[in-house]
């Protein structure tokens, strides 16, 4: 017990800058000139956004209208995609265990160990491919920053919590993530949820919030007549999910008939508005630079996105959230 106390005060104190940063961004004087500079950005970018083939535009579109566009790995027919997914699905398959075990033990939120995901670049690299930029450019409406990747493990225990429950990602305005199924998922194992509602409280004009909501707040914000929004992603290994998840509320449905592994692919732009709650995905920076030393420029630019921020804010160190 004192330990935990230890551990969760020292994250406390780790979380601080970055929570005071927070907190300072969304003062209305401070928060008026970052929407001001963000407005003015996207108009200077306008003209410089990619041009998508007919079944991207599609893409983009869903993603405007809904927050979401569903597909597979067949129908978008990007190279590496076989053994993309071969590698993930046997890491997932071999973290299967040690994620029982983490889960029996209280922890709530499982994935493999980013190292394990760096000795295989061809994962990581997948998601830089110009075309899944492109989507991404074209969606932000600014040049994107790449989070990298993430195999996350959900046990089938029913339990509605953390990422389980409905939330926004904190990392900036608006967000592409990019889930990829390792296996088969039904309604009772753990399909990825989206409300296609956009919540509009959370933008510029007032003040950033974020935090787990239950059915309950969801309905006190919506009125019950959400459900009818909610599109729940059940599907077959392959399956691909285009979602921004800053702007619209989603989850992991509680799996329980079966354990659900994923794949999960983040996109902002390379000046998110709160780069301090960013690198969600857990790789080292010195592995992002190794992994990206021999890029192309635009595949480096995206990959060390930190580079472009300011020496002050490169200083605040990433928050847990």
């Amino acid at each position: 017990m004192i330990n935990s106390m230890l551990d969760r005060s020292g994250q406390w104190l780790r979380d601080l800058p970055a929570r005071t940063m927070f907190k300072l961004l969304n003062q209305p004087h401070l928060r008026m000139i970052l929407e001001r500079r963000y407005g003015e950005a996207l108009d200077r970018h306008h003209a410089a956004l990619p041009n998508l083939g007919d079944q991207d535009e599609r893409i983009l579109g869903a993603l405007r209208r809904d927050g979401i566009f569903i597909t597979t790995l067949d129908a978008l027919d990007l190279p590496g995609s076989a053994a993309m997914l071969r590698t993930a699905t046997t890491l997932a398959e071999d973290f299967a265990p040690e994620a029982r075990a983490l889960a029996a033990r209280g922890e709530v939120f499982m994935m493999v160990p980013p190292h394990q995901i760096v000795q295989n670049p061809h994962v990581y690299l997948w998601g830089l491919q110009d075309r899944l930029l492109d989507i991404a450019e074209a969606y932000l409406g600014l040049p994107p920053g790449y989070d990298g990747v993430s195999i996350n493990y959900t046990i089938a225990d029913g339990r509605e919590i953390s990422t389980r429950k409905w939330h926004r990602d904190w990392e900036d305005r608006r967000m592409l993530k990019i889930a990829i199924y390792l296996h088969d998922v039904e309604d009772g194992g753990g399909p990825l949820q989206m409300i296609c509602r956009q919540d509009s409280v959370q933008n510029g004009s007032v003040a950033f919030s974020y935090g787990l909501a239950d059915d309950a707040e969801i309905a006190r914000r919506f009125g019950p007549g959400y459900v009818k929004d909610i599109v729940s992603c059940e599907g077959p290994r392959g399956t691909v999910i285009f979602n921004d998840t800053a702007r619209f509320f989603h989850r992991g449905k509680p799996a329980v008939t079966r354990d659900r592994a994923a794949i999960f692919y983040s996109y902002f732009s390379s000046r998110p508005r709160h780069p301090f709650f960013c690198e969600r995905m857990g790789i080292r920076r010195r592995d992002v630079a190794r992994l990206a030393h021999e890029l192309p420029l635009r595949q480096r630019a995206a990959a060390l996105w930190r580079q472009q921020l300011s020496p002050g804010v490169r200083l605040i160190p990433p928050a847990s959230v």
